[in-house]
């Protein structure tokens, strides 16, 4: 089966594309280490990214046999070909929106014109989310003549610019933490593994970092035009909306903090500024929840309505043992408000800390529970010293840190709601895992050894102060 998806000439085009990266990465390094020494990790990162990609690949190919990035390169190589065969056809498949009326056109178009080369996967065209991966797969297909680890080392590349945008923006803030930076963003493995193959989470992570760096550098640093932000913040927002529109929602109030966190700042009263910041918070986060629930049929299968429905469905098929042993089991509940606030913090937990090693049933869920017991001890040891309360106080004098808290929380709570295996759940969360991971690092060093200066100067608000 392997014989038919990769070949030599794929190899070649991976080794290829991995040289012109890795020569554009040194010569991004070496123009920029001497004014901003964490360029040094620059190449580093991108290699590790690549390499993780061509892992990814070999697991679905050699060790699953197929699955997801599989469905979306079929169906992509069939876009690729019919390109060659009929480009009318080809213009056509791909603006045409999915709708039951349209799903027999992708079948006749494809197996008409004999371009289809394998099984593709039905929900492929009855997905919008789907779809649009496999669009947004063909144009590195139609480059790499439809090769799978080439497009998959394009995803990477793309992937590996947008997790730099996000280790810049921590740096901004902790420039003394570029080490532990490093690892919690650049080598995270998880994310790295995940987000790097043809997949929605690949395309999701670089929308991601493109949309929080054009905010970052409109509202914080000033340091972006507006022509560029306009384009930079639809092209990010437009991409995590066509693959998962519900982590737009999950960002709108730790965003509304953090960058409105300047103005907060002016405030003159302590006292003010005390009740401002939690009210903007809180406020925030109903206002998007409520828009959220309100929102109809505006979110398709992602509204609430139907993650509500589909979560304890979820439940219910787990009940009737149909995961296997990839299962976690959250409880049963109604599909209601009142039904999963209950819910909440075992939700939250099976997403950020689960699957622990002991529930690891493969070889990648154990490496998953490897990377989850180390960040439930780091997160253990963390409000043990500082008594819990000490932990909130320091999140709510950084603004970043309420974005990656709110983000993580709100994220984690719908992902462990209605995910009901660990397979599903270890993808799903990465989008989460470099804010709340970094969170949890950073606010380690701080609590522990304040009194060794080992931090160097504590940045808040964009300003250094020592």
């Amino acid at each position: 089966m392997w014989g038919k998806i990769i070949s030599a000439t794929d190899l070649v085009w991976f080794v290829f594309l991995f040289l012109v990266f890795y020569w554009y990465a040194n010569k991004v390094s070496n123009l920029n280490i001497k004014e901003k020494p964490h360029y040094r990790y620059f190449t580093r990162a991108l290699v590790f990214r690549m390499l993780m990609s061509l892992v990814f690949l070999g697991i679905y190919i050699f060790y699953y046999g197929g699955g997801d990035t599989i469905n979306y390169w079929e169906a992509a190589n069939a876009y690729n070909n019919l390109f060659t065969a009929n480009f009318d056809k080809f213009w056509d498949l791909m603006t045409m929106k999915v709708s039951e009326s349209n799903n027999y056109k992708f079948w006749e178009y494809l197996h008409g014109e004999g371009v289809v080369h394998g099984n593709i996967h039905p929900s492929i065209w009855k997905r919008p989310e789907n779809l649009f991966i496999v669009r947004a797969a063909t144009f590195p297909m139609i480059l790499t003549r439809g090769s799978i680890a080439g497009t998959t080392a394009i995803f990477a590349f793309f992937s590996f610019l947008s997790i730099w945008k996000i280790y810049q923006i921590f740096l901004h803030y902790f420039p003394e933490r570029h080490k532990e930076l490093n690892i919690s963003i650049l080598l995270m493995p998880s994310v790295a593994f995940w987000g790097s193959g043809i997949m929605k989470d690949t395309i999701t992570m670089i929308g991601i970092g493109f949309f929080l760096d054009a905010l970052f550098r409109r509202f914080v640093t000033h340091k972006i035009d507006p022509i560029t932000f306009f384009i930079q913040v639809f092209i990010g927002g437009w991409l995590i909306f066509k693959a998962k529109p519900y982590i737009l929602i999950a960002m709108t109030p730790g965003l509304l903090v953090w960058l409105n966190f300047d103005t907060v700042k002016q405030i003159k009263s302590v006292l003010i500024r005390v009740v401002v910041l939690p009210t903007l918070v809180f406020g925030s986060l109903l206002g998007s929840t409520a828009f959220y629930l309100q929102g109809g049929d505006r979110f398709g299968e992602y509204s609430a309505d139907t993650v509500l429905e589909k979560a304890s469905l979820t439940q219910q098929d787990l009940v009737r043992d149909q995961y296997g042993d990839n299962k976690f089991d959250i409880g049963a509940f109604e599909p209601t408000i009142q039904g999963i606030i209950p819910k909440i913090p075992i939700a939250i937990n099976a997403c950020l800390y689960r699957p622990y090693i002991w529930e690891s049933g493969s070889l990648t869920m154990f490496f998953s529970g490897l990377e989850n017991s180390y960040l439930l001890l780091w997160t253990i040891v963390l409000l043990f010293r500082s008594k819990v309360v000490g932990f909130f106080v320091r999140i709510f004098q950084y603004p970043l840190f309420v974005f990656c808290l709110s983000f993580s929380l709100f994220l984690a709570f719908s992902i462990g709601l209605t995910a009901g295996n660990f397979g599903a759940m270890v993808r799903y969360k990465i989008p989460l895992l470099p804010f709340f991971t970094s969170m949890i690092m950073v606010l380690s060093y701080m609590k522990i050894a304040p009194e060794k200066n080992k931090l160097g100067p504590v940045v808040q608000g964009g300003k250094t102060k020592r």
